[in-house]
């Protein structure tokens, strides 16, 4: 090889290494390359940890044995402490080049030894060894690569040649940097990942009945990219998440709700349409109702029937003060049990309800909660999106904000907050929708209704499918091929992990 071939080559390399960002990928690229380049038959890589002072077996490859059965199983990862008696651990603390012509025939003034064991278990004949050190910028060992049997042009087993150890000890340094970057870039994801999850639960944490809804979410999502993945026709044949796209989508599903810090708790956890404090208010009022009613009547007969009809009255009220379906004539009841007049001590003239109670029981558009409630609630969304658009996120990440924000919103336009329609929604927020209604109607800790039977459930997400809300494709997926009773089973077996 000459010069110009050689500096094509480790230019080459370098771009190789430092492209690679996941570490393991990394420890397997170096040894590929290097046995490329190297020509020779074997390469292993020990990385170098520096608190238990031992060096971890990362990483090997020997094409004589490639093809040879029962070998494939000796590859396994371990560890061996660092001492002047192995060769690696001898150029790990001495930082420096072994090069030996001969194994087995090591000259007995070295405080080093040739451990022949790899070689017994596999019939292999270890024979020249080229073992260098990675160092850092400040001259840190960091991990050993030890090459094996040099090839000539014909093929023989000979030495590795004292010119060719600066060459290696070049990719030695080029894998080095690659190695530091890498693990930098990890400890990034690490920070992220952890931040993420904190911040998931600290949110969750603001309502009992809604902790662990966005672990279910990012796992029920998970769960449907996956099978996707393993689509090779059909709807989803042309689509594929990569390592860092499911990821991507575990980060939006887990944070999909942080925008609810901004929601007052009131809202958060309401149980029913006007809360306890509220209900004793109006307890309480019935109750001097009925004093003033005893007070003010003295015709026991016409006393009596008064009192039942408050007291029918005040159930009534509190049975329509829960969640669920109230019919144009219950209102029409509640207003005019409200409008009731009772005369208290004073003399003075009181509505049964106030306004704002009246309000309460027959104004609201979802579940419990009034026009005004329902609009803070929806405001979630938004504030998710301002605060995830403050994160600077890595380019894999960059989607997070786009993917979270558009978790509520509806194929037909009919969601919110910005009523995007069809191919306007990423598949990732599509898939993350139909994980948050199902998760939602099926969970049993929401404290405005009960779980919903499962069957019952599915036939929900399928009309919503059907009236172009949720993608139908991805439901249908998600029914026909069962994906929905491995999430419940999963969840109900304490399996929900992200």
């Amino acid at each position: 090889m000459d010069y110009k071939e050689l500096v094509f080559a480790l230019n080459r390399i370098g771009i190789a290494l430092g492209s690679e960002t996941k570490l393991q990928n990394l420890f397997n690229l170096i040894v590929d390359e290097i046995i490329n380049f190297a020509d020779c038959d074997a390469c292993s890589l020990y990385i170098k940890d520096p608190v238990k002072n031992e060096l971890v077996f990362q990483a090997t490859k020997t094409l004589s044995l490639k093809h040879r059965k029962g070998t494939e199983s000796v590859f396994k990862s371990f560890s061996v402490p660092i001492e002047l008696k192995s060769i690696a651990g001898y150029t790990a603390i001495k930082g420096e080049t072994v090069n030996l012509e001969d194994c087995y025939n090591i000259p007995k003034e070295t405080s080093y030894d040739f451990n022949e064991s790899y070689d017994q278990k596999t019939g292999y004949k270890t024979v020249s060894m080229l073992s260098v050190p990675m160092k850092d910028n400040e001259g840190d060992v960091l991990g050993v690569i030890q090459l094996i049997n040099k090839f000539d042009k014909k093929g023989k087993i000979v030495p590795f040649s004292k010119e060719f150890e600066e060459i290696i000890l070049s990719l030695a340094s080029q894998a080095a940097v690659a190695l530091i970057n890498a693990r930098l870039l990890e400890a990034n994801r690490n920070l992220y990942k952890a931040l993420v999850e904190a911040f998931s639960e600290a949110i969750e944490a603001r309502s009992p009945h809604t902790a662990g809804h966005s672990k279910r979410v990012a796992y029920i999502s998970n769960l449907i990219a996956v099978h996707i993945n393993k689509k090779d026709d059909g709807y989803f044949g042309n689509i594929f998440f990569s390592e860092e796209k499911l990821e991507e989508l575990k980060y939006a599903a887990l944070l999909h709700d942080v925008g609810k810090v901004a929601v007052p708790e009131s809202v958060l956890d309401k149980r029913n349409k006007l809360e306890e404090d509220e209900v004793a208010i109006i307890k309480n009022r019935f109750e001097i109702i009925k004093f003033s009613t005893d007070f003010n009547i003295h015709d026991d007969k016409v006393k009596n029937e008064f009192l039942k009809q408050i007291e029918a009255d005040l159930k009534f009220i509190l049975e329509k003060n829960t969640p669920g379906f109230c019919s144009e004539d219950d209102k029409k009841k509640i207003i005019e049990i409200g409008n009731k007049i009772f005369i208290d001590f004073d003399g003075v003239e009181h509505p049964y309800l106030e306004e704002d109670e009246i309000y309460m029981l027959t104004n609201f558009v979802k579940g419990n909660f009034s026009p005004e409630e329902w609009e803070k609630m929806k405001r979630h969304v938004n504030n998710t999106l301002d605060i995830l658009e403050t994160v600077p996120f890595t380019d894999e990440l960059k989607d997070i904000p786009r993917i979270a924000g558009a978790h509520h919103e509806m194929l037909n336009g009919s969601g919110y907050p910005f009523s995007v329609q069809g191919d306007g929604i990423m598949l990732q927020s599509r898939i993350l929708a139909v994980a948050d209604v199902f998760e939602a109607l099926t969970a049993s800790d929401r404290p405005y209704k009960k779980a919903m039977p499962i069957e019952k459930a599915v036939q929900v997400i399928g009309f919503m499918a059907k009236d172009g809300e949720l993608d139908k494709e991805l439901v249908g997926m998600f029914i026909s091929d069962g994906l929905y009773q491995k999430y419940l089973e999963a969840r109900d077996n304490g399996q929900i992990n992200v």
